[in-house]
């Protein structure tokens, strides 16, 4: 078995020596502290950054809830219609192992514009993809990837092990993500025209600032529709909002 290279990598505060990093998941109090942990947790096995959708099975369509991406490759991820074009996406809606872009027969051709900023930020691609499925219409999807730097430091052998333990780790922050955010109120809130626009745009990654500029209105004006979407569906951040608005089908 290949032991994974922990002594090179920093160790998580809180977590002791025979501490399980799926429990440190598990516990998290809300959501903002699961996004935290999870990046903490990946960080102690080599990668540097993720990305984590929900997936509408029955579409299918691809919803952005958290990246640690940098701005510049969420916006050019969410400008390319990737849960439209990507070639991914139908694939591994069939899977429950993990999956790498090389393993579809796609010669990503049409993925060009949107992973060719990874090389400036210095991040190894293509990335790891780990789907997580559950009763609903809707999966999980965890796309991981280390910086170049530790890749080439740490080396294959350690990223084929981290491989392994990842499907159990994005198992749990899956459940626990739908846990932290199921209910949220009862019944299903009346929403406007441009409320309903607003969540679409959230559920593409899409910032205060790039709505604005999409929708010709002012950053105010967005932050007072995303308040009042927020107090509407029952949560308290713009993640949650996007989660409890697909399980309502509102988008």
């Amino acid at each position: 078995m290949i032991q994974i290279q922990v002594e090179r990598l920093a160790p998580i505060r809180g977590i002791g020596p025979n501490g399980s990093l799926v429990d440190f998941v598990r516990t998290s109090p809300d959501e903002v502290a699961l996004g935290q942990r999870f990046q903490k947790v990946i960080e102690q096995l080599g990668f540097s950054h993720y990305i984590y959708c929900q997936i509408d099975v029955s579409q299918p369509r691809l919803y952005m809830i958290c990246s640690t991406y940098p701005d510049q490759i969420r916006r050019v991820w969410a400008d390319s219609s990737v849960s439209v074009r990507d070639p991914l996406i139908a694939y591994i809606i069939t899977k429950t192992t993990p999956v790498r872009r090389t393993d579809i027969d796609d010669d990503g051709s049409w993925a060009s514009d949107i992973f060719v900023g990874l090389d400036d930020f210095g991040i190894y691609s293509p990335a790891w993809h780990f789907p997580v499925r559950d009763p609903t219409n809707y999966m999980g999807l965890f796309a991981v990837a280390p910086t170049k730097a530790d890749y080439t430091a740490l080396g294959k052998d350690h990223f084929e092990h981290a491989e392994m333990l990842m499907p159990a780790l994005c198992n749990q922050a899956h459940e626990t993500w739908c846990q932290l955010t199921a209910g949220g109120g009862e019944g299903t809130p009346s929403l406007s025209a441009r409320e309903i626009d607003i969540l679409s745009w959230l559920s593409h990654g899409k910032s205060t600032e790039d709505i604005a500029e999409i929708m010709q209105i002012a950053e105010r004006t967005v932050n007072y529709h995303v308040a009042n979407l927020k107090t509407k569906l029952g949560v308290e951040t713009r993640a949650h909002a996007v989660a409890q608005a697909m399980r309502l089908r509102l988008i």
